[in-house]
C-alpha cells in the first residue's frame, strides 16, 4: 500500500510540475528479455530455484522534465507483449505464455554531456515501476489457462510494482535505451507461502530491455 501510494505521489508531482514547464517527449520501440525468478523451499526435500524465460516487443512514450542542469525526471507510459514456450520445471511439460501489460516507470536521470561531443550524452538513470497486465494465458496439456483466475496454480496478480536501472545513449535526437527492470511484488499473489505446497516460495518479473527513442 505504501509502495502505490508512493508511486501515485510521484507521477502527481511530475504532472503538476510539468504544466508549469516544456517537457521533452520520448517516443519508442524495443525489445525485451522477459524472466520469471522463482525459488521453492519445500519443508522437506530439495530447493527448487530458476528462471522462466521469454520475449517480448514493446512500444511507449516517455515526458522528460529538467529539474536542475544536470538532473531530470521522467515518466512514461509502455506497452509490452510477451511470449514463451518451454518445459516447466514445476510441472515438466510444456507450457506456452502469452501476455499483455500496461507499464508505468518514473525514473530521475543525470545527463553527462562532454563539451568535445556536443551531439552525444549518456544519460543513466534509476526509479520505480507500476504495471498492469490487461492480459495472460498459459496452455498446456492442450487446455488454456487464463492467469487471473486463481485454477491450476495460476492466480496472477494483474498490478506489480518494481525498480528499474538503466541508461540512455543519446545522439542528437536519437536514443539508444539499456535498461534492467525487476519487481518487489510476488506474480503469484502469495508472499511466502504457497497454499498447494508445504513450503515457501517467490515468483518475481524480471525484464532486460533494449530499446529505440526519438525525441521531440
Amino acid at each position: 500500500m505504501l509502495m502505490k501510494r508512493s508511486f501515485m505521489i510521484a507521477i502527481v508531482l511530475l504532472v503538476t510540475m510539468g504544466a508549469a514547464a516544456q517537457m521533452t517527449k520520448e517516443v519508442y520501440v524495443g525489445y525485451s528479455y522477459v524472466m520469471n525468478d522463482y525459488e521453492y523451499k519445500p519443508t522437506f526435500g530439495n530447493k527448487i530455484s530458476g528462471t522462466g524465460e521469454g520475449n517480448g516487443v514493446e512500444a511507449g512514450l516517455n515526458f522528460i522534465r529538467p529539474i536542475s542542469k544536470p538532473i531530470a525526471a521522467t515518466f512514461g507510459i509502455q506497452a509490452l507483449y510477451g511470449w514463451s514456450d518451454g518445459i516447466s520445471e514445476f510441472t515438466n511439460v510444456r507450457e506456452t505464455d502469452q501476455f499483455i501489460k500496461f507499464h508505468v516507470p518514473v525514473s530521475v536521470l543525470i545527463e553527462i554531456a562532454p563539451e568535445v561531443f556536443k551531439d552525444f550524452a549518456v544519460e543513466p538513470l534509476a526509479g520505480l515501476d507500476c504495471s498492469f497486465y490487461a492480459y495472460g494465458k498459459n496452455k498446456r496439456n492442450g487446455h488454456t489457462y487464463d492467469w487471473f483466475d486463481g485454477k491450476d496454480a495460476m492466480g496472477a496478480n494483474r498490478l506489480q510494482f518494481g525498480w528499474h536501472v538503466g541508461v540512455n545513449l543519446v545522439y542528437k535526437r536519437y536514443v539508444l535505451t539499456m535498461n534492467y527492470q525487476r519487481d518487489f511484488t510476488n506474480v503469484d499473489g502469495i508472499e511466502g507461502h504457497v497454499s498447494f505446497h508445504s513450503g515457501n516460495y517467490y515468483n518475481r518479473w524480471v525484464n532486460m530491455e533494449i530499446r529505440l527513442g526519438y525525441r521531440f
